[in-house]
């Protein structure tokens, strides 16, 4: 699959899931969409370490859609280092989204985009479990992410939340 069709398929994917989402006016929850940061180790062979921001977007009140864009190195089996990146878009089912305790625990599917030196892109189902710690007075909120998608990966998060929502 060429790099033009697996983004073609990416955003018809984040087409469908908003339109599908999309609840009644009078059910309509007011969760903002939210900025987020994250720092990555992709992968065993190579590895990548990869920075990212996207958003997190409200697709009713126990699930999530994020959107991420990341770049950052690949160390090859050589111990050369050259620039890759990726785009993700996981959904995540969130276990306590009123966040009535401190920290949450949320799991998700969805798909990795990843560009490696010298390979062609592919799409790669993605699988990850997140545990977000309690928010700060500015709003932030950190996470820990686990997962599979291309290989083994996990990450540290930051992300930018409401007061009674994650």
């Amino acid at each position: 699959m060429t790099l033009r069709r697996a983004g073609a398929a990416m955003l018809a994917s984040i087409a469908l899931l908003a339109a599908g989402s999309a609840p009644a006016s009078a059910q309509r929850p007011s969760i903002p969409i939210v900025p987020e940061l994250r720092l990555d180790v992709l992968g065993v062979d190579p590895t990548s370490v990869q920075a990212g921001v996207g958003v997190e977007i409200p697709a009713g009140y126990y699930v999530r859609v994020g959107l991420l864009a990341g770049g950052g190195a690949t160390i090859g089996r050589d111990g050369a280092s050259r620039a890759a990146g990726r785009v993700d878009l996981l959904a995540r089912f969130l276990v306590d989204p009123f966040r009535q305790s401190r920290w949450g625990f949320s799991a998700g599917a969805g798909l990795s985009l990843r560009a490696n030196p010298g390979e062609t892109a592919q799409p790669e189902i993605l699988v990850a479990i997140d545990l977000e710690g309690p928010r700060s007075r500015g709003g932030l909120s950190p996470s820990l992410q686990v997962g599979l998608g291309g290989g083994v990966r996990g990450g540290v998060g930051l992300r930018w939340s409401g007061r009674g929502a994650r």
